[in-house]
C-alpha cells in the first residue's frame, strides 16, 4: 500500500471528523465558556486587585498560557477523542496506511487551536459588550491588552521596534525556539508511547521534568558561557536538537504502528 495518497486521506479525514465532532464541540464549548467567566471575572468589579477592578493582565495571561500549553502538549491529545474499544479498534481497521492515520491523529491539536482562537475571541467580545453595557471606564479588547502587552516587550528588548536584538537575545531566542521544538516533539513520543490516552499529557509531563532533573544534575552550568558560544559549536547544537526532534518523531510513528485495542501500561 501507498503510505500517502491524498485521495484515501481525505476520506480518512472526513470520517474522523464525523466521529469526533462531539470532541471538538465540547473542547470549543469548555474553552469558551472558561474563557468568559475569567475575563467577566477580571474586567469587571467583580474581582479587584489592589483595590481596583478592570485587570486585563491576568485574562492577557491565562490566554498565553493557554495557547502555549495547547502548542506544546498538543501530540499527547492525539487519542483524547477515543473513548471505547470499539474506536480503537475501528481506527485500525479502517482501509489507511499507518502514516496517513498518523497524521491525522496528530493534526486533533491543529484543528483545535483555531476553535480555542474563535472562543478567545468569542469571550472578547463578550467581555467587552457586558462592560460598555454596566457603563464601566476604561473599557477595551482583551485582544488589545494582549498587542500593547506584546509591543511593550518588543519595545523593552528592541528599543526602534525593528528586531534588531543584541548577539545574546538572538542566541537565547535560537536556544528557545530550538528547545520548544524538542518538547514538542517529546509530548509527540509520549502521546503514542502511553496507552492512558486521556492522560498521556499528565504523564509525559511527569516524565519530562524528571527528565530535565537529570540532565540539570549531570550537565554543568554554561549559561554564562553564552556569548562565548561558536557559531560551529551552535550548528552542532542545532544538529543535535534536529537529529532528536526527528527521532522522537519516528519513535512516536514507530509506537503508533504498534498500538493493540488491548495492551499493557505502554506501546511496547
Amino acid at each position: 500500500m501507498i503510505q500517502f495518497n491524498f485521495k484515501r486521506f481525505s476520506k480518512l479525514a472526513r470520517w474522523s471528523l464525523t466521529n469526533d465532532r462531539g470532541f471538538y464541540l465540547k473542547n470549543f464549548l469548555n474553552v469558551f465558556v472558561v474563557f468568559t467567566l475569567l475575563f467577566l471575572c477580571f474586567t469587571t468589579n467583580f474581582v479587584k486587585i489592589n483595590g481596583h477592578g478592570q485587570n486585563y493582565g491576568p485574562c492577557c495571561f491565562a490566554a498565553f498560557i493557554m495557547f502555549m500549553i495547547t502548542i506544546i502538549t498538543g501530540p499527547s491529545w492525539m487519542f483524547s477523542s477515543m473513548k471505547s474499544e470499539h474506536e480503537r479498534r475501528a481506527l485500525l481497521m479502517l482501509p489507511a496506511s499507518n502514516l496517513e492515520k498518523y497524521l491525522m491523529r496528530y493534526s486533533t491539536w491543529l484543528l483545535l487551536l483555531p476553535l480555542y482562537i474563535v472562543a478567545f475571541f468569542a469571550a472578547d467580545l463578550i467581555q467587552y459588550v457586558v462592560n460598555v453595557l454596566f457603563g464601566h471606564n476604561g473599557v477595551m479588547f482583551v485582544t488589545t491588552a494582549m498587542k500593547d502587552i506584546v509591543n511593550g516587550f518588543i519595545r523593552g528588548i528592541s528599543p526602534e521596534g525593528d528586531f534588531t536584538f543584541s548577539n545574546r537575545q538572538w542566541r537565547i531566542l535560537h536556544a528557545l525556539i530550538a528547545v520548544y521544538l524538542w518538547i514538542h516533539s517529546f509530548y509527540a513520543l509520549g502521546g503514542t508511547f502511553f496507552r492512558s490516552h486521556k492522560y498521556a499529557w499528565v504523564l509525559t509531563t511527569v516524565t519530562f521534568i524528571v527528565l530535565t532533573m537529570l540532565l540539570i544534575w549531570v550537565t554543568p552550568d554554561s549559561s554564562n558561557d553564552l556569548d562565548r558560544v561558536s557559531v560551529h559549536e551552535l550548528v552542532i547544537w542545532d544538529v543535535i536538537h534536529g537529529a532528536w526532534f526527528l527521532l522522537n518523531f519516528w519513535l512516536s510513528y514507530r509506537c503508533f504502528c504498534r498500538q493493540q485495542v488491548i495492551g499493557k501500561f505502554v506501546n511496547l
